[in-house]
Order: C-alpha cells, then sequence, then structure tokens
C-alpha cells in the first residue's frame, strides 16, 4: 500500500497571496533601509559567502551596467542552482511529480504576470530603462517566487530564499555579486 502525499494548498495559497501584497520594484533607487541591509546580510550569508559588503545601483541604467561587468560573480549564482537542485530533489520526493510541476508552474506563471507589469510601472516611473532590462527583472522576481515555494515545499528552514523574497517584497532588486559586495537596486 502506497501514501498518496498532497501539496499543501494552504502553503500554495499563502505564498500566492504574499506575491500579490509584495511591493515589486517600488523601491528601486531608493536608499536602503537597515531591513534591506539585514535582509541582504542574511541572504548571503545563508548562501555561505559571510559578510559581504552592500552595494546599490541608482537608476536602471546603472542596474545595466552593473549586470554586464565583467566582475559579476557566478559563484552566487552557482550556489543557488545548487540549492535549487537540492530543494527541488527534496519536493519531487515529498510529493506528487505531476502535481509539484503543474503547482510550480502555475505559481511562477502568474507571478511573471504580476511582476512583469511591476517592473514595467517602476521603469515608466524612474524612466531611461531598456525595455529587456524590464523583461530580466520581471523574470528575476518570478524566480524568486519560484525559489520561494522549493524552499517552503521541501521545508527548508533558515533559506536564504526566504531572505531573497523579502528583498523583492520590500521593492528591492538584488542584481546579484559583483566583485566582493552584493548589489542591490
Amino acid at each position: 500500500m502506497s501514501i498518496v502525499v498532497t501539496l499543501p494548498q494552504t502553503l500554495l495559497d499563502g505564498l500566492r497571496a504574499e506575491a500579490r501584497a509584495a511591493s515589486w520594484f517600488a523601491a528601486l533607487g531608493e536608499p536602503l533601509t537597515e531591513g534591506d541591509r539585514d535582509d541582504a546580510g542574511a541572504y548571503v550569508s545563508n548562501l555561505g559567502f559571510g559578510v559581504m559588503e552592500i552595494g546599490q545601483a541608482r537608476d536602471w541604467p546603472d542596474a545595466e551596467r552593473l549586470l554586464k561587468s565583467p566582475e559579476w560573480a557566478p559563484a552566487w549564482w552557482d550556489r543557488e542552482e545548487a540549492l535549487r537542485r537540492k530543494l527541488l530533489a527534496e519536493a519531487e520526493a515529498r510529493y506528487p511529480e505531476r502535481a509539484l510541476w503543474s503547482s510550480l508552474t502555475e505559481l511562477t506563471t502568474e507571478a511573471g504576470d504580476l511582476v512583469h507589469g511591476k517592473a514595467a510601472t517602476a521603469a515608466a516611473r524612474m524612466g531611461h530603462a531598456a525595455p529587456a532590462s524590464i523583461h530580466v527583472a520581471a523574470g528575476a522576481a518570478s524566480q524568486a517566487v519560484y525559489h520561494l515555494a522549493l524552499a517552503r515545499l521541501a521545508a527548508s528552514a533558515g533559506s536564504p530564499f526566504e531572505s531573497k523574497f523579502r528583498l523583492y517584497a520590500a521593492g528591492r532588486w538584488p542584481l546579484g555579486v559583483i566583485g566582493s559586495r552584493l548589489i542591490l537596486f
């Protein structure tokens, strides 16, 4: 006899509500708050980087320049990707694969639609954003929702994806590690 475990719909519905309530991209270019710095510090620490300086992009052209920097460090991306694969394997072991993948696809599609509009609004408000940058920002935000869903479905305590999502929810866009600094926009 096998036991069928269903996806925790309450968890997924709660995440949808968090995504709808988030202040996606609303604080771009604004001075960093203590909460932003705390969440950024928790994010890099939980990724295994320890203490890291937090930098900031001033506007869309600055963010675009930083994203193209030759000092852009792929190590943070590699660590996120390794953690994503680990969490996905844990979630796949806990839940029926078809239901898991369907729910994750639905959730990220909904989030993508929401955050694209928010990124476009922020770009229009600030001006000087390349159209491709709006898509990049929305894709990164949608991925943050996906990562958070995996962390919660895998019951991963202390996940860096919790603090990364909080940065987005506070209106920031974590651009990545450039040199030895985590850059927020």
